[in-house]
């Protein structure tokens, strides 16, 4: 699981954590940096409702997950996935906070399929 976490492979690492039945705590901060890099970092709105969906979050859970993990991320001094980048749905560039947004606006109709 830590080469999957140094090569920034953060869904493939919850797997891994799950797998091998690594203690809660550890695959909860798994699950976390893979809505993470789904989220903020490749702004998949589809990829994101799938692993919220597949780790049982409901809507409002992943929504303070999600602001949880932003404000440590600001904390720490990481904030390029939190700057605009450009959104085909919207044909915008919007900023991270702009994106979720969006995304939880139009959640129920976001297909997973």
């Amino acid at each position: 699981m830590r080469e999957e976490i140094e090569r920034g492979h953060f869904v493939k690492a919850a797997q891994v954590a799950e797998s091998i039945g690594l203690p809660k705590e550890g695959e909860k901060d798994a699950r976390t940096k893979a809505l993470w890099e789904m989220a903020a970092v490749n702004r998949n709105a589809c990829g994101t409702k799938m692993l919220a969906q597949e780790y049982g979050l409901s809507k409002n859970e992943l929504k303070n997950l999600l602001e949880k993990y932003s404000e440590i991320r600001k904390r720490e001094g990481d904030v390029k996935p939190l700057e605009p980048c450009y959104d085909i749905s919207t044909g915008a560039y919007l900023a991270f906070e702009q994106w979720m947004d969006s995304f939880l606006k139009k959640y129920d109709k976001v297909s997973v399929a």
